[in-house]
């Protein structure tokens, strides 16, 4: 259905899902090449980018806080307001707390010792000081991908870290999203999926 402005298109309502495989990726390399466009493919060891493994069930949280500083009359009514600040923040909880990646990024590259793709010692030395490159893939409900580009997060606090009898271990981590070279906290690409070729030939053989 054309969108238009007189109809309503339930199309585009939507869900959000992971895609398939690896959806949440990592860069500590300052110089990496940052995404801009949703397709370019992140598992390549090429790319400079890490897989950080599954996510949980919460997937993860984009928020913006604002500060707003508001001027009253005398009569006490508010004549004018304006934004005085701002902040991006994502939130995100890490599953998989046995791969090197994820405890890279949880306690900082520097603090982590690894080899052949095991953890053998950390060491934390407070909050992660580094500024990465977080990118998350999803599936909207139609197949459109979209991917979620932070080039420049910086741990802004982590969850309790509860070790208890039964449960998930995870990293929660919230990030302060830092504005990039071109003045923007994240970026959102989309691909539209491509037209199926089944359906063209069905209506090809009419």
């Amino acid at each position: 259905m054309a969108d238009n402005n007189t109809t309503i298109n339930p199309d585009n309502v939507t869900t959000g899902s992971p895609v398939e495989g690896a959806c949440a990726f990592v860069s500590f390399d300052p110089d990496v090449t940052i995404p801009t466009d949703a397709t370019t493919d992140l598992t390549a060891a090429s790319s400079g980018f890490e897989n950080l493994g599954e996510l949980s069930e919460q997937g993860y949280t984009l928020s913006n806080s604002t500060e707003v500083n508001k001027f009253k009359g005398w009569h006490g009514k508010t004549l004018l307001s304006e934004v005085s600040g701002e902040e991006d923040t994502l939130k995100i909880e890490l599953v998989e707390v046995m791969r090197p990646t994820a405890n890279k990024l949880r306690y900082g590259a520097d603090a982590v010792t690894e080899s052949n793709g095991f953890v053998s010692a950390i060491e934390p030395d407070g909050l992660p000081k580094q500024i990465v490159c977080v990118v998350i893939d999803e599936l909207f409900a139609n197949g459109t991908k979209q991917r979620t580009v932070a080039a420049r997060a910086k741990a802004e606090s982590v969850d309790d870290e509860a070790h208890q009898k039964g449960s998930l271990l995870v990293y929660g981590m919230t990030f302060s999203l830092l504005a990039d070279e071109t003045g923007k906290p994240y970026h959102k690409y989309r691909a539209v999926p491509a037209a199926d070729d089944d359906d063209d030939d069905d209506d090809d053989n009419g």
